[in-house]
């Protein structure tokens, strides 16, 4: 490495951690006015909640991550949530088996993920509208497969654990989320797999002459993120004990602008999950505040579009400020 370069990437990992220390900044900013609106908001029982309902954001959140740092996007998670849900809830009825339910939603989701891969990198149809179409063909999938919900008929008390239950006085889904994000942690910034997601995401051609297998990491990370993504559904069908076909609207909206916010670049080839924990978390209290404050509760959705502009202007001067730095 030359005595210019070093410098350069110094000053790349500064911007970052700018990136991140700000967000931890506005997530603290953001929790004193909710707290000053509503006191109730700083109760161990509140703080919990926003952590258990974000935990689903976080795990569908961290592979959009890894997703978006490849330099490619999947906007059906959303729909994958809806069926997901009601295929593992389907299954459950007929086997009385949890653990059947779960391998068979877990599946839908590999399923899924497999297919997004091999229409972007055999097909060549662009990530954004080859998995527009997989949404769509998801929610007619699910209107199809269950007009009606379909809930836990048997009320296995095991499958409802899993969305409401807590080991000691922590939430079942924030253990599980923490466990997936550990792991992929370890995998984006310990393993050659992180470095290639990295690289690839900066430059795809490069990548490719140095060896890497483009086509086969893109169909593996797209397996990753529709994996967990049907892990937050299966979360979300325990948590409301039934599976619903409307279930995951918008979900990808909120879940893209969360990480986008979190300084993953939308060209690929940058990004942390430090920075998508603390993305999510902003737009969790946010939710929250909006409820405790008695607002209307519509603004969620407003509040989540207005972010995806801002997270994207954000991304914009951190692209800009980029290549000052490579060509000064």
């Amino acid at each position: 490495m030359s005595a210019v370069e070093a410098p350069k990437r110094g000053l790349g990992k500064r911007i970052i951690l700018f990136n991140e220390v700000l967000l931890l900044g506005v997530l603290a900013l953001i929790c004193v006015l909710i707290a000053l609106g509503n006191p109730k908001f700083l109760s161990p029982t509140n703080i919990l909640n926003v952590l258990r309902d974000g935990s689903m954001d976080i795990i569908a959140a961290i592979g959009m991550t890894m997703l978006l740092i490849l330099g490619e996007v999947d906007l059906s998670i959303g729909a994958l949530v809806a069926i997901v849900g009601v295929i593992t809830m389907d299954v459950i009825n007929k086997t009385h088996s949890v653990l059947a339910g779960v391998v068979a939603g877990l599946a839908v989701g590999a399923v899924t993920g497999l297919l997004n891969g091999v229409v972007r990198t055999k097909l060549r149809v662009n990530s954004l509208i080859g998995t527009i179409a997989m949404m769509m063909v998801l929610r007619g999938a699910v209107v199809i497969y269950r007009v009606a919900a379909v809930q836990n008929y048997h009320q296995i008390e095991s499958f409802a654990m899993i969305g409401n239950g807590y080991i000691g006085f922590l939430p079942i889904p924030l253990l599980i989320m923490a466990v997936l994000y550990a792991v992929a942690y370890l995998v984006v910034t310990r393993t050659m797999m992180g470095r290639r997601l990295y690289a690839t995401g900066g430059n795809a051609t490069a990548a490719r002459i140095s060896g890497v297998n483009v086509d086969r990491l893109k169909i593996m990370t797209f397996m990753v993120c529709s994996t967990l993504a049907a892990v937050s559904a299966i979360i979300l069908g325990s948590r409301m004990n039934s599976g619903q076909p409307n279930a995951g609207q918008g979900f990808e909206i909120s879940v893209v602008a969360a990480v986008i916010l979190g300084g993953t670049s939308l060209a690929g080839g940058e990004g942390t999950l430090v920075g998508t924990l603390l993305g999510v978390l902003i737009l969790r209290v946010i939710n929250n505040g909006i409820i405790l404050l008695g607002w209307n509760q519509d603004l969620q959705i407003v509040v989540a579009g207005f972010v995806l502009i801002v997270a994207v202007y954000f991304d914009n001067m951190r692209k800009a400020a980029r290549a000052q730095i490579i060509t000064a």
